[in-house]
């Protein structure tokens, strides 16, 4: 289905919504493409190629507002998908409600984050899976498991206030879990916007030569320590930052950024945008699910709170214009982009007194989202680190604090950054490596 095929359901969508004397119509359609493999033991066990395409139809009336989605884009099934909506709307309540702008705007395709060679990318992907294990082995594994996923996805957009465009996303990830023992692993994760951006190489060699360095690990003693995120752990916990910045997490009492606008949340070391579209970035789009156009916004900037993230309703309440970041349902961030420090990776470490170097975790969880409280589960590769130098691996820990606490305590930042999105990091986030003061680790267990 082209885009303009894409966009001609749109229009069966919003002419029906018309018909039916809506207030206002938002058709939204997104067609993906996905090519994914499996690998474990060193070798390719799964190919799944999947194509699919959504309607999704946001209707109000009378302040009454509802939006669903559907997978069946023949114009009979679209307008009695609409109507059923309709009909569904007028059993709501009324609720907190924000007219569309009443002028159109029309969104034009970014270059930016769209390779036309992952359209077709699905039989290079068995020989990448083979590149990454090669390396893992070669950097001292004994077997890897893990995932290539590369896609594309086509959207566009029509509402009933005239405003109409189309964009497109590609993107590719890696991720390797590399094993030297039954309890020696190590991660991996290469991902970008581009075929030629991704490095499976360097992803296997990190994942194996982490599962070498953890044979013999033991649990470390609990207390405090000045704690080494890698992009990869550090991403997992910023993209919570990154929706405690939605004024809908505020509203809800979701947020430990209530009433912080213009505080310190952070050092000053410490800023945080979020872009709609930005080169490099995996997600997000030049237009919003409300037809706003996207841009970048400032959350963080030298450890002072800016402001929130907005769709029309929330900005009407706060008294300021949409950010361009509605959701189907709330604002959310697009791509995330943590500010580079000026350290690398050694310098970090030989500034460790006693300290432990995480590279990957699982589990994040939230005691109390209001005050951003956590605790997370360290696994893969883990290490102590006394009077600047590495001395022995870890495992069987967990680490917490508050997130205002962890990021007023960021001391150090490398000036590399990765792209990080996988299944623990859903916002695609640019960032570095954090080396933060005064964590809490505890044991895993007991």
């Amino acid at each position: 289905m082209r885009e303009t095929e894409l966009q001609e359901v749109n229009e069966v969508a919003v002419k029906a919504a018309q018909s039916l004397g809506v207030d206002d119509a938002v058709a939204m359609t997104a067609r993906g493409s996905s090519r994914m493999i499996r690998f474990a033991n060193n070798s390719v066990t799964t190919i799944n190629y999947l194509d699919e395409t959504e309607l999704t139809v946001y209707l109000a009336k009378d302040k009454k507002r509802t939006i669903a989605s559907t997978s069946d884009m023949g114009a009979e099934s679209v307008k009695k998908f609409v109507k059923d909506l309709f009909d569904t709307a007028k059993g709501l309540s009324p609720s907190e409600y924000v007219p569309l702008p009443t002028k159109a705007t029309k969104h034009a395709p970014s270059p930016l984050g769209y390779d036309k060679r992952l359209e077709d990318a699905g039989e290079e992907l068995p020989a990448l899976a083979k590149r990454a294990i090669s390396a893992s082995t070669s950097a001292g594994a004994k077997r890897a498991a893990g995932v290539i996923d590369a896609g594309t996805v086509e959207y566009a957009i029509l509402a009933s206030n005239g405003t109409s465009g189309t964009d497109r996303r590609s993107s590719i990830e890696l991720n390797i879990r590399s094993f030297a023992e039954k309890d020696a692993s190590g991660h991996g994760l290469s991902c970008s916007s581009s075929l030629a951006g991704l490095d499976p190489e360097e992803a296997g060699t990190r994942a194996g030569h982490d599962a070498k360095r953890m044979e013999e690990a033991s649990e470390p003693e609990a207390g405090k320590y000045s704690v080494l995120l890698s992009p990869t752990v550090a991403s997992n916990l910023i993209e919570i930052v990154g929706s405690a910045a939605s004024a809908f997490s505020v509203e809800a009492g979701l947020s430990y950024l209530t009433d912080k606008v213009g505080g310190k949340v952070a050092s000053e070391s410490f800023s945080l945008t979020d872009h709609g579209v930005v080169d490099g970035g995996l997600g997000g789009r030049v237009f919003d699910d409300e037809g706003v156009r996207t841009g970048s916004t400032a959350i963080v900037e030298k450890g002072t709170l800016k402001g929130y993230l907005h769709n029309l309703t929330t900005a009407k309440k706060w008294k300021t214009e949409s950010t361009g970041n509605a959701g189907l349902v709330t604002p959310h961030p697009w791509n995330l982009e943590v500010s580079r420090g000026d350290s690398s990776y050694d310098e970090m470490v030989g500034e460790m007194k006693k300290g432990i170097v995480l590279t990957s975790n699982w589990y994040t969880r939230f005691k109390n989202y209001r005050t951003g409280e956590f605790s997370t589960v360290p696994r893969d590769g883990a290490y102590l680190v006394e009077d600047g130098k590495v001395v022995r691996p870890l495992k069987g820990m967990r680490a917490g604090d508050d997130l205002l606490r962890m990021l007023s305590s960021v001391r150090l930042m490398s000036s590399e950054r990765e792209w990080i999105q996988w299944w623990e990091v859903d916002t695609p986030t640019l960032c570095p490596w954090v080396l933060v003061d005064g964590m809490t680790i505890t044991r895993a267990y007991g």
